[in-house]
Formats: structure tokens, sequence, C-alpha cells
């Protein structure tokens, strides 16, 4: 599991794990002077229905690293998908359906401009991840490997607004645009979907299987 982690954040493993490409290893002097590093932890959990049901997920100790601009992002609550899903089952919306959706590795795709660094102990990483990336070479005599942050990560402050505003642009060409003064409601400029987002899980109101389609390949 822990080999997959990190063979998703940066280039593959041995295992076939598809690569994000959100981070590199690198050489502790080449961090930039001006950049503070900070640590990284790890979420383990077992979720039985996955492909890959021993899951850890490596998060930034993003309370470490200053970050000036706005960090909110729109995020529907449970109160935003209960309305929808109630207006899917009442009258109103006679013929309407819903279903949900999760868009994968939707924070580690969005691109940052200036990345971000964090240090992992060498006795934390895997043998074939310290193989497949020469990480005895790389190991600082603090014993840490320093990593180069190039994408969104769970755990920094900017990741919510990034992926968001990337979103927004990804979706615009497609007719889907957020509803003005809502949370997180989502509708098409002609069809009559409507969809609410909360981080990277949709729920998703729709009237004929071409609506649903076309919302998700516009994904």
């Amino acid at each position: 599991a822990l080999s997959n982690e990190f063979g998703r954040l940066a280039q593959g493993n041995i295992h076939g794990v598809k690569s994000t490409d959100t981070m590199d290893f690198i050489y502790k002097k080449d961090v930039p002077k001006n950049k503070k590093v900070t640590y990284a932890t790890f979420v383990c959990d077992y979720r039985p229905l996955k492909s890959e049901p021993w899951r850890v997920r490596c998060v930034v100790g993003g309370d470490r690293l200053p970050y000036p601009d706005d960090t909110s992002s729109p995020a529907a609550t449970i109160l935003d998908t209960k309305l929808m899903i109630n207006s899917v089952i009442s009258d109103s919306s006679k013929g309407a359906k819903f279903l949900s959706a999760d868009l994968k590795d939707f924070f580690l795709g969005s691109l940052m401009k200036n990345a971000e660094y964090m240090r992992i102990h060498f006795d934390v990483f895997p043998p074939d991840i310290i193989e497949k990336y020469n990480l005895k070479d790389k190991v600082a005599e603090d014993g840490f490997i320093y990593i180069k942050i190039k994408k969104g990560m769970y755990g920094l402050k900017q990741a919510a607004i990034l992926a968001y505003k990337q979103l927004v642009a990804h979706l615009k060409p497609y007719g889907y645009e957020p509803i003005p003064f809502s949370l997180s409601l989502w509708r098409h400029s002609t069809r009559r979907t409507k969809f609410c987002l909360c981080v990277d899980d949709f729920g998703v109101k729709y009237f004929t299987k071409d609506d649903a389609d076309h919302l998700l390949n516009s994904l």
C-alpha cells in the first residue's frame, strides 16, 4: 500500500500503479533557500469495497507552509446534497434520477505556480521505492529524503481552491458552470442536469442517460 502511494504521487512503481507526477524526490541542496520544508503524515484505512482495500495516503503538513492568497473554496454541505436528492424524488422533478461520482485523484492533478517542499525519513520508504528512485544516493545527512511538490496534495492550504478553479475552467467549454450565490451547486446551460460538489464527490441530478454520460465524459 505504501509503495503504491509513493508510486502514485511520483512516477510509478514496479507494481504498475498509475502515476500522477505530483512530486519529485530531490537532493536537499536543490531546495530553494527561500522555501520552508514541512513534514508529512500518513493516513491508513481499510476500504473493503475498493480495488485496493488497504490504503495509505500521504498528507502534507500544510500548517507550516505560508500561502498568502485566498484558500477558501466552495463546497457542498450535507444539506445541499439532501436538497438535491429530495428534488429528485419530489413531484416537482418528475423523471429525474440521481447518481454519485468520485473524481479520482482530483487534488493530485491540480497544477501549482510555485512548488512546495517536504521531507520524509528514509526509513519510511519501501525497498522497491528506494531502488527505483535511487533514494540511497539522495538521503541527506539528517536521514531525510527531500521532496518537491509540483501539484496539489492533501494537506496543502491551496490545494482545494486550485483544484476548484481548474475544474471550473475545464467544465466551462462543456456548458457547466457554478450557480451564482450557491455554495457549490452547478448547472448546465441547456441541459436540465444539476450537481453538487464536495471536494471530489459529485451528487448529480439528471433526466436522461445521455445527460449523465455527457457530464461523466466531460470529467
